[in-house]
């Protein structure tokens, strides 16, 4: 492979995202984030679920933040300004899974996330994201 493969090739990799999307109901998103997110790779995300999204006129997002194992204070900023950008397009972010790590670095950072539905874990998620729009969950 030639040196500017390679470069491209590490580029390359250095800009995926790795992520996990899903439609869970008719207006619920899941959002799954693993590994290390840093600047480059939250411009990204940020894309891509709002237009997940827009085109599934989703009214809630679940982002869930568990299989993250490292973000950088910049970021902790961009998780706030993407719950931001969600509101605007009209969809609830629910935020789930936040480690005590990332819940330091985000208040180290600043970061003031008291206008957004934080939870515990999927489950939690998924409960609130069933009150947000108006469905129950019933035994048969």
């Amino acid at each position: 492979m030639t040196e500017e493969k390679m470069a491209l090739s590490k580029k390359h990799i250095s800009t995926e995202v790795a992520m996990v999307t899903n439609e869970l109901t008719e207006q619920t998103i899941y959002t799954g984030l693993f590994g290390t997110i840093d600047s480059a790779r939250i411009n990204t995300i940020a894309t891509k679920i709002t237009s997940l999204c827009e085109s599934k006129e989703s009214s809630v997002a679940i982002i869930d933040l568990g299989n993250v194992t490292a973000i950088d204070t910049a970021v902790a900023g961009y998780i706030n300004d993407l719950g931001r950008i969600l509101k605007f397009v009209g969809v609830t972010p629910i935020i789930c899974g936040i480690s005590g790590e990332l819940s330091r670095t985000t208040v180290k950072a600043g970061v003031d996330l008291d206008g957004f539905i934080i939870v515990r874990n999927l489950k939690e998620a998924l409960a609130k994201s069933y009150e947000i729009t108006g469905h129950k969950v019933v035994k048969i």
